[in-house]
């Protein structure tokens, strides 16, 4: 096999990307934009790591049938895998990708409960980042990048995962830029001014913020440019600048100068309310989170003492200390401790405390001063829980864990560390934060055996 064959081939599972996954003889196909039970005839394009790849020429038979999606720049964006999917599809598809990746870890499990839908499938994110380039005529552009090639940009012109106003916000932004004859900055040479666009929106308060990350500032060109962006959006609370002169390509910076409103925005979810900053973390799905709180707070139940790992802005904290008796929150971001702290008081939540620092390091700490927790909730980022704090979690040995996880294969992993460990998983519930995507949350509850 080569590239350039015409190949036809079923579908048997899903990457984990969320591409379909096929096998010829004893060789990996993945199939751009199919899911387990289609069979298609395919082109072959590229070998990678040891996988052949190939884009779809024509569907033989559907797994699931397929419709129009809605945006104009599906399957040029990386973003949405499965706007043809119907949401229906799309959830059953996930139910099984979390069986399938579940099953590696090794451990006996119960059946996952079924996924619990998001309200709303489309038009959801609270935030969207967004990156300048230039076109090869030298053209500003402001969009998102092409799946597969980070390097290059594509303007956006109606993004169906962001609000309405997010959208006038990138498109006055991206006339406003060109206007003014602003320059985007070019990773290569490291030169140019504007870097990133982010918007992030309080879907219940109706809060909006906008970020401008640049690498010069002040800079009399951003402030025209926030100023003309201003009077085109009304709407937006709060405007900022971020001066990040750095090299790596990351929405952050080294200062931050607020140009409207009080730097932060507020936002309503499961009966409490919370101040987000420019950086800290809140689930992307406002409305889907009140459900994933929902499953959370039923699982943990009333406790004395919850431990709260990678506890971000502080939301399952402060949810938990509604039915507990203290509450303990680990975060290594310094900005969002401090929102912890702040919504605690806003809320009027007097027995939840916040430390700042690495889990691993942490942890260690509390098994040596041999601090006790009746339950632990332990919320990663993507790549799972760091290998020196799963050891410190085993270490503390709480009676119970509550796993929420963004990435179901680095679940199985730790998974099967916790059963090393002694740890038995009573429940899973899949929790769709992310439709149009492969990705959802999975909430684990586990339990510490007791040796016979």
């Amino acid at each position: 096999m080569k590239r350039g064959d015409r190949i036809e081939v079923e579908v048997a599972a899903l990457t984990t990307k969320g591409d379909g996954l096929a096998y010829v003889g004893q060789r990996e196909v993945v199939v751009r934009q199919s899911v387990p039970g289609d069979r298609v005839a395919a082109r072959v394009v590229k070998k990678r790591k040891g996988r052949f790849e190939a884009e779809v020429e024509e569907f033989l038979a559907e797994g699931y049938k397929r419709e129009e999606p809605r945006c104009v720049h599906f399957g040029l964006c990386g973003g949405c895998r499965w706007q043809e999917l119907p949401y229906a599809a799309q959830l059953a598809v996930k139910e099984q990708m979390v069986a399938s990746a579940l099953a590696t870890s090794g451990l006996a499990l119960p059946p996952a409960a079924p996924i619990l839908p998001s309200p709303t499938p489309f038009f959801y994110r609270n935030k969207m980042e967004f990156s300048f380039g230039a076109d090869r005529a030298g053209l500003l552009q402001l969009g998102l990048h092409v799946r597969g090639r980070f390097n290059w940009i594509f303007d956006v012109e109606e993004c169906h995962l962001q609000s309405h106003t997010s959208n006038r916000i990138v498109g006055a932004t991206r006339r406003i830029s060109q206007a003014l004859g602003l320059s985007a900055y070019d990773l290569k040479r490291h030169q140019g001014l504007l870097r990133f666009l982010v918007i992030r929106e309080g879907k219940q308060s109706g809060a909006v913020m906008v970020n401008l990350v640049v690498a010069s500032y002040p800079d009399p060109g951003v402030q025209q440019l926030a100023e003309q962006l201003l009077d085109a959006v009304p709407e937006i609370d709060v405007l900022l600048v971020t001066l990040h002169t750095g090299k790596a390509q990351v929405a952050a910076g080294e200062r931050e100068f607020v140009l409207k409103g009080s730097g932060r925005i507020t936002e309503a979810c499961a009966g409490l309310e919370f101040d987000i900053s420019p950086q800290s973390f809140f689930q992307t799905n406002s409305l889907q989170a009140e459900r994933l709180y929902e499953v959370i707070a039923r699982a943990a139940g009333s406790q004395k003492a919850v431990l709260d790992l990678y506890c971000g802005t502080g939301s399952i904290s402060l949810l938990l200390a509604r039915q507990s008796q203290f509450v303990l929150g680990i975060e290594v971001v310094a900005e969002a401790v401090e929102d912890a702290r702040r919504n605690a008081v806003r809320n009027r939540i007097e027995h939840c405390e916040f430390t700042v620092g690495a889990v691993e390091g942490i942890l260690g700490d509390l098994a040596a001063q041999g601090r006790h927790f009746d339950l632990a909730v332990v919320d990663p980022p993507r790549p799972g829980i760091h290998k020196k704090a799963l050891a410190g979690l085993c270490a503390l040995a709480p009676p119970r864990i509550i796993y929420v996880s963004c990435n179901v294969h680095a679940l199985a992993s730790d998974l099967s560390t916790l059963g090393q460990a002694g740890y038995g998983v009573r429940s899973v519930q899949p929790v769709d934060m992310f439709p149009q995507t492969p990705h959802c949350e999975v909430v684990v509850e586990l339990c510490k055996q007791v040796a016979s």
